[in-house]
């Protein structure tokens, strides 16, 4: 496995996190931009789930989070990559 894959499951648990605080400001202060942001940080916040949900499969092996495995037949490359 590409060692640059090792903490994937670490950006990806930042960036959840990320989002999630993100939701959470969006859900108690609207600005005049857009009057729907207290709707809008539910779905933000549902996606700061599925990422955080995924940053912990990826913990166990960053290659779970894809649909389909790539083969080593695919590559070029010595190792998998992204």
């Amino acid at each position: 496995m590409n060692p640059n894959l090792k903490d994937v499951s670490g950006y990806m648990f930042g960036l959840g996190l990320g989002a999630l605080k993100h939701a959470i400001w969006h859900s108690h202060y609207s600005s005049y931009e857009n009057e729907y942001w207290p709707e809008l940080s539910v779905l933000q916040a549902s996606h700061a789930a599925e990422i955080l949900i995924k940053a912990k499969i990826a913990e166990e092996h960053p290659l779970l989070i894809f649909e389909q495995v790539p083969r080593s037949t695919q590559i070029q490359d010595e190792y998998l990559d992204f």
